[in-house]
């Protein structure tokens, strides 16, 4: 079995167009980092002036590493004072309104600019000031805050369309309640756009699904399905050794993108802000009681399943079908549907459970799913979904590879 096993491992390294989808996903990961790096911009607060690149990343670093610290009620009532006296110096002036960053400092100096604009532009103000003006009157601490966005969006319902029924404003009031304050902040660097990629894995399995699309086809197209379908070992050994192959290669493929993920932006942006609440990569808006560690762990274990589960989906309509092509369209429709529809609002929760629009909305936006008196959440919904495709897919796939007429 094991040289079995092996030997359909070299054959699935030997799909020219599947290991060229892998090897562009990893590029394009690649690619994005660095044309992100390269295109960012942020004010120099020293200096008022826009920089770009490597040095705007350094700019933004040490912006939210001037804030570090704990946000508790006596560091936020320091931080509305400062809002506030930039807003009422900012209307003292209203032509303030209509002139760029330079032309202020021109006008009035360097600190006049620090000590408004420099300071209602931040997005830790505006973040940190929107959550406590979420309470009529304004919040005086981030949790009250915190507390009138979250029962906002949960009157309001799921892109206002998909209302929460009582059981699952329960369900959401539970989790937000495990939230621990006051929280953290700090800068979050490199675990933040780690964290941003969730979505991407998508993308990822776009690539898998072809590397996978010829595991029983192609014996099919070959037709060497004729000559080991008849054999002893061909109906009993291969099938398994091809599932085993398969899954042994997702499980590779999905070591090596996170590997690939993590490294490229931990060593770009740092290390930094692994334990920090998910709240400060996302918004204070996110009912999940994370780190931000915490919720790439998830969220990177949850694209595993999904992986798992779209792989067994692509051996069964490899089983199926005598090409190779259409299994791999049908699998990447599956993934590209589901960001289409996800723009139809009615179909959105049905969308999210798609990989690409279900993982880019994870331990983010407030999904769940009613069935009978239980409430599921998005992660969990997704998780079911998929081992439920693993555990039916993987012995469909190889009882129709055992049944094909050769």
């Amino acid at each position: 079995m094991g040289t079995l096993v092996k030997f359909e491992l070299k054959k699935l390294l030997g799909n020219k167009a599947g290991m060229a989808a892998c090897a562009l996903m990893l590029a394009m990961l690649a690619a994005v980092a660095i044309l992100n790096l390269a295109t960012m911009d942020s004010i120099d607060l020293k200096t008022g002036t826009y920089v770009s690149g490597p040095k705007a990343q350094e700019t933004h670093r040490a912006m939210q590493e001037s804030h570090a610290g704990t946000l508790d009620d006596e560091r936020i009532a320091v931080d509305v004072a400062s809002f506030d006296r930039a807003n009422r110096l900012l209307q003292e002036k209203p032509d303030l309104y209509d002139l760029s960053g330079q032309e202020i400092i021109k006008r009035y100096g360097l600190r006049f600019w620090q000590e408004t604009r420099g300071v209602v532009e931040q997005g830790y103000y505006m973040e940190i000031i929107g959550t406590l003006d979420s309470a009529n009157p304004r919040a005086t601490s981030l949790r009250d805050g915190f507390q009138a966005r979250f029962e906002g969006a949960l009157e309001n319902g799921f892109w206002g369309y998909h209302h929460y029924t009582d059981s699952e404003k329960t369900y959401w009031r539970d989790l937000a309640n495990k939230i621990s304050w006051p929280v953290q902040y700090g800068y979050d660097g490199g675990w933040h756009y780690v964290l941003s990629w969730r979505g991407g894995l998508g993308l990822a399995i776009v690539a898998l699904c072809i590397a996978l699309s010829g595991i029983f086809a192609g014996e099919y197209q070959s037709h060497t399905g004729a000559v080991v379908l008849p054999t002893r070992c061909g109906k009993r050994e291969l099938p398994i050794a091809k599932a085993l192959a398969a899954l042994a290669f997702t499980s590779a493929y999905w070591c090596v993108l996170i590997v690939f993920i993590v490294a490229f932006h931990v060593l770009i942006y740092g290390a930094d802000g692994w334990d920090l609440p998910v709240q400060v990569a996302i918004g204070f808006d996110n009912p999940y009681p994370l780190t931000i560690g915490q919720a790439i762990l998830a969220s990177y274990a949850l694209g595993y399943l999904v992986a798992l589960g779209m792989a067994s989906l692509t051996m069964f309509l490899s089983a199926r079908m005598r090409s190779a092509m259409p299994v791999a369209a049908t699998a990447m429709a599956v993934i590209f549907l589901g960001i289409v529809t996800l723009f139809s609002t009615p179909l959105a929760k049905l969308a999210l459970l798609t990989p690409f629009s279900g993982l880019s909305y994870a331990f983010d936006a407030m999904v769940s799913y009613v069935v009978g008196p239980v409430v599921i959440g998005l992660p969990t919904m997704l998780a079911m979904l998929y081992v439920a495709m693993l555990v039916v897919f993987v012995p469909l796939a190889m009882s129709l590879f055992r049944r094909h007429q050769a």
